[in-house]
């Protein structure tokens, strides 16, 4: 009885060191659930979920409880990575402003989030004079993807965007219409898509580790406005690397 007491009692020991240790890592962060399962990433309160979130007043929150690029700086990243996951957030542009952001995901390296993960286009089509199947549209995998259809909502007006990573296959929604399908298996080549057109990325995108944190694009702050930005993992995966490690050491 005692020898089963003391091995109970390291398995706690053991448990509340690993999670004090998890947690220093993450800053303290502790995630919050909705009561549907999701994180919290922003509910309009505070910077909780992101690292350095609202440092030097480069991202703010409105009086609406709206995130948003506040002056140029670097973009937001969250302080946990993710592998497979579901995450939904709403944004809407400013008009006439050339505004432009995205939603990167499974970045590796949070300080070199444009070419160590992959962005989801958030844009204004009109402005920039961008068709909206271009391979840098609203909505698009930006050079990877286009958007298999026109699902954008009036500049000004709320658009909401599901993007869904689940291993090898990568799938955008925004505002109901699936515009995006992408298997990453078929990009095999670095600056080369699966159809011979070239891309920007220095690495097979196929390649790069499936797992990584969550970016928010400061572009310039151009006028981009966030709000109910949520995600539930899809699988028990866990991430195996910090974002420390040399990206080219990690190629699969």
């Amino acid at each position: 009885m005692k020898m089963t007491i003391t091995v109970a009692l390291l398995l706690v020991v053991f448990a509340t060191t690993a999670w004090a240790e998890d947690k220093e890592a993450l800053g303290g962060y502790q995630p919050r659930l909705d009561k549907d399962g999701w994180e919290i990433l922003f509910d309009g309160k505070d910077f909780a979920a992101w690292e350095d979130g609202g440092k030097e007043g480069t991202w703010g929150i409105n009086a609406d409880g709206e995130l948003y690029p506040a002056k140029p700086g670097p973009d937001l990243a969250t302080r946990q990575r993710y592998c497979d996951f579901v995450i939904e957030a709403d944004f809407k542009l400013g008009p006439k402003a050339k505004a432009n952001s995205g939603v990167f995901i499974r970045v590796h390296d949070r300080r070199n989030d444009v070419n160590t993960g992959m962005e989801v286009q958030i844009l204004d089509n009109g402005d920039y004079d961008v068709p909206c199947n271009a391979g840098n549209a609203n909505g698009a995998l930006y050079d990877l993807v286009r958007p298999a259809v026109d699902a954008n909502k009036a500049i000004g007006e709320w658009n909401d965007c599901r993007i869904t990573a689940n291993d090898n296959l990568i799938t955008i929604e925004l505002n109901g219409k699936e515009v995006v399908k992408a298997d990453l298996n078929c990009w095999s080549k670095a600056g080369q898509n699966p159809d011979g057109a070239h891309n920007k990325f220095p690495y097979a995108i196929g390649s790069l580790p499936r797992e990584g944190f969550i970016c928010l694009q400061n572009y310039n702050a151009t006028p981009v406005w966030f709000k109910n930005i949520r995600l539930k993992p899809l699988t028990d995966r866990k991430p195996k690397y910090t974002g420390k490690e040399p990206i080219d050491q990690l190629l699969r």
